[in-house]
């Protein structure tokens, strides 16, 4: 319908609808740029997988791993993917929010009973978590800065039975070495 400079805006249509989420296609476009006009490409596309279930985003490869966007994030717990849900409500850890546009970072943690999937539901839900310095950069109702611009990293992740205090002390030992308190940084505290 509508492309715009960072993005396309489509109405899907009827014919096809069955396929939705379900396609793999492959282009032999090799080209490095970041962006790039689609149009050119269409007529080259052929279908390299129809896959059984829409896809609900990419597996669980290890706490080790972690480093989604907002995007990645969001379709993982609408999706309530089963792989990403367990590993992540069975443990407590500390993670890092960084602002692709500034650079700025925001360390968080989550301890209680509440595991690392449900904290991170809470910034599916309305892009801040809760987090002051989070709240002016996702006051739009669609989330589209969050959207946009969040990546999520785990940087460390404990067993649910690890008392709260090392939480703590660790989400404290993170923010002193990531510099994420100031003005560099969107931690208060």
């Amino acid at each position: 319908m509508e492309r715009r400079p960072d993005r396309y805006v489509v109405e899907p249509a009827e014919k096809g609808a069955e396929f939705l989420g379900r396609l793999k296609l492959h282009s032999p476009y090799r080209s490095r740029a970041t962006r790039t006009k689609f149009e050119p490409y269409y007529d080259d596309l052929t279908v390299y997988e129809i896959l059984r279930e829409p896809y609900t985003g990419r597996s669980f490869s290890g706490y080790e791993e972690i480093d989604l966007s907002f995007e990645e994030l969001e379709a993982l717990i609408r999706n309530n993917r089963p792989d990403w849900r367990i590993s992540l409500e069975s443990v407590k850890g500390v993670y890092l929010i960084t602002d692709a546009q500034t650079g700025r970072r925001y360390v968080g943690s989550a301890y209680g009973d509440q595991g690392i999937w449900s904290r991170w539901c809470q910034y599916v839900e309305c892009g801040h978590g809760g987090n002051v310095e989070l709240r002016p950069l996702t006051n739009d109702s669609n989330l589209e800065y969050a959207r946009t611009n969040f990546r999520f990293a785990l940087l460390e992740h404990y067993l649910n039975r690890t008392s709260d205090e090392v939480i703590l002390a660790r989400e404290a030992y993170w923010k002193r070495i990531l510099l994420t308190r100031g003005e560099q940084g969107l931690n208060r505290n």
